[in-house]
C-alpha cells in the first residue's frame, strides 16, 4: 500500500535592481524560470510567483511584492521559498537574517540556488550570515563607487535633473533643461504676485481659485511647494548641486547639506525663467518679510488679505508689536471693527500696553490720504525714487520702478482696494497722541492726525 508524500507549496522570489533593458529581460527570464522549475519537480506544489521590478534591494520597505510574500507565509500559504541569490533576496544583513529566522520559526525554508543554501539546514545559518555579510559589504562598495561618479561629473558642471514634479521646465534628450512655456507663465505669475505682496497662502487660493494647473495637471496646490518655487535657483537659470546627500547605503537617509559637503553652483546652466535680478528682489523680499515678524512679535505676514488686508499691518507706536481686529458693538447696539494692540490684554485681567484702540474706518481714510498726497506730490517722489533706482539693493530697485509705474497713469483714489494696500502698504504706526504714520514699501513715511479726536 504506497503512502503519499504532501508536496510542499513552493514560491519563487525574483528581482531585478536597474530598469535597463538587459535587466529587465533577466526579470522575465527569471520569472519563466521558476515557474518552471516548481511546476516540474514533483516534490513541489506551485505557490505562485513574486517579483518585484527595477527596485533597489539594501532595504525592504519599498518592495510590494516581497511584502505581499511574506504576508502569504505568515498565513500558511508557502511552506519554501526559492530565489536566485542571497543578493537577489536582500543586501542589508540584518533584514535578511530577521527573515530568515521568522521563517524558519514558521517552518518555512528559503533556497539559494548559486550558494546551494536552504535555511532549513543545520548548517544554513551560519553560511548564511558570512555570505549576508559580504553582500552589505558589495552594496557598501557600489554606494560608494556611485556616489564617487556622481561628485566627479558635479565637479565638471554635468548633471541630469528629474522635472517630474519641477514646473516650467521639461527635459531634453540630453537631460538638460528647457523652458516649458506654458508652465513657464504659472511661475513668472507666482513672482510677480509674491513681490506684489501676497503672500503664498493667499497665492494659493488664487491659482485654487482660478483652476490654474500644478506640476501633475491638479488644480490643488500646497502652500511649501510655492514657497520653495520661489527660492529655487534653478528660475533665474543657476543650478546648485549636492543641496542635499545620503547619510547611509542601507536606509538611503538623505539631508540637508548645510556645508558638510561640497556644494557645486554653475551659473547660466540653462535658460532662465525669471530675470536674475528679479529672483533676488523675492529672495530679499523672504529676508524683510521674517525680520518684519521678528521685530513686531507676529507669526502671520498676512492672514486672509482678501477680507483683511491691513491684518498684522498696523503696528503700535508704544511697544512696536502689531494690532489685532476686534468686533465691537457700541451702546446702541451698532457693529463696528477697531483694532487694539495685541500687548494691551496679552495677560487675562491684566493691561499691559496703553496705546489707544484706533477705528477702522480711521484706518482706512489715513491709506487713502497718505497715497494721495503721494500721488499729489509725485514730482518730489519720482526724483526720490530716481535716486533710489541707483541703490545697490534689487529689492529697493524694485520698489522704486514699481511706485513710478504706479503714480504713472492712476487717480486719486477714493477708497482701499485689498490688493492696492498689500502692494504698497508696509504698515500704519499708531501713536498714543492720536497720530498714525503710513510707511510705504518704498520707504515713504506720512503722517496723519486721527480726525475723531
Amino acid at each position: 500500500m504506497s503512502q503519499s508524500v504532501r508536496k510542499l507549496r513552493a514560491a519563487a522570489y525574483c528581482r531585478v535592481s536597474t530598469a535597463q533593458e538587459e535587466q529587465l529581460l533577466s526579470y522575465e527570464n527569471q520569472v519563466n524560470y521558476y515557474t518552471k522549475f516548481i511546476n516540474e519537480n514533483p516534490l513541489y506544489e506551485y505557490a505562485g510567483t513574486y517579483a518585484d521590478e527595477g527596485i533597489s534591494a539594501t532595504n525592504t520597505k519599498k518592495r510590494d511584492e516581497f511584502k505581499r510574500m511574506i504576508a502569504d507565509c505568515r498565513v500558511g500559504k508557502i511552506d519554501m521559498i526559492i530565489t536566485k541569490s542571497i543578493s537577489r533576496f536582500a543586501r542589508n544583513t540584518l533584514d535578511c537574517l530577521n527573515y530568515v529566522r521568522e521563517l524558519k520559526e514558521l517552518g518555512i525554508g528559503i533556497i539559494f540556488e548559486k550558494e546551494n543554501i536552504n535555511t532549513l539546514d543545520a548548517k544554513g545559518e551560519v553560511l548564511l550570515t558570512i555570505l549576508s555579510s559580504l553582500a552589505q559589504d558589495e552594496s557598501r562598495s557600489i554606494s560608494e563607487n556611485s556616489t564617487w561618479g556622481i561628485r566627479r561629473r558635479f565637479e565638471k558642471g554635468q548633471h541630469k535633473m528629474s522635472t517630474k514634479r519641477f514646473l516650467g521646465y521639461d527635459t531634453d534628450e540630453d537631460g538638460k533643461l528647457v523652458v516649458n512655456r506654458k508652465q513657464a507663465q504659472i511661475v513668472a505669475r507666482l513672482y510677480s504676485e509674491f513681490l506684489n505682496g501676497k503672500t503664498v497662502d493667499y497665492i494659493k487660493r488664487i491659482f485654487e481659485r482660478e483652476g490654474v494647473k500644478n506640476w501633475d495637471g491638479e488644480t490643488k496646490w500646497q502652500t511649501t511647494t510655492l514657497q520653495s518655487m520661489l527660492e529655487n535657483e534653478k528660475y533665474k537659470g543657476d543650478a546648485i548641486l549636492q543641496k542635499s546627500y545620503t547619510t547611509d547605503f542601507l536606509t538611503k537617509k538623505r539631508v540637508q547639506n548645510n556645508g558638510e559637503l561640497q556644494k557645486f553652483h554653475i551659473e547660466d546652466d540653462h535658460e532662465a525663467i525669471i530675470e536674475p535680478w528679479i529672483w533676488e528682489c523675492v529672495q530679499l523680499e523672504v529676508q524683510r518679510r521674517k525680520e518684519y515678524l521678528e521685530e513686531h512679535g507676529t507669526n502671520s505676514y498676512s492672514h486672509r488679505p482678501e477680507t483683511n488686508p491691513f491684518a498684522s499691518k498696523i503696528v503700535c507706536g508704544c511697544c512696536n508689536k502689531v494690532f489685532a481686529r476686534k468686533g465691537w458693538r457700541s451702546s446702541t447696539g451698532v457693529a463696528r471693527k477697531v483694532w487694539q494692540c495685541c500687548e494691551r490684554y496679552k495677560v487675562k485681567g491684566v493691561m499691559g500696553c496703553a496705546n489707544r484702540h484706533v477705528e477702522e474706518s480711521t484706518l482706512e481714510k489715513a491709506f487713502v490720504m497718505a497715497w494721495n498726497a503721494v500721488f499729489e506730490n509725485k514730482e518730489y517722489f519720482w526724483r526720490k525714487w530716481e535716486r533710489q533706482k541707483q541703490s545697490e539693493n534689487f529689492l529697493e530697485v524694485y520698489r522704486a520702478k514699481d511706485f513710478q509705474e504706479l503714480t504713472k497713469d492712476k487717480k486719486l483714489i477714493e477708497k482701499m482696494d485689498a490688493d492696492f494696500i498689500l502692494r504698497i502698504l508696509n504698515h500704519i504706526k499708531v501713536f498714543e497722541d492720536g497720530m498714525l504714520m503710513v510707511v510705504f514699501l518704498d520707504g515713504s513715511e506720512i503722517e496723519c492726525k486721527n480726525e475723531e479726536e
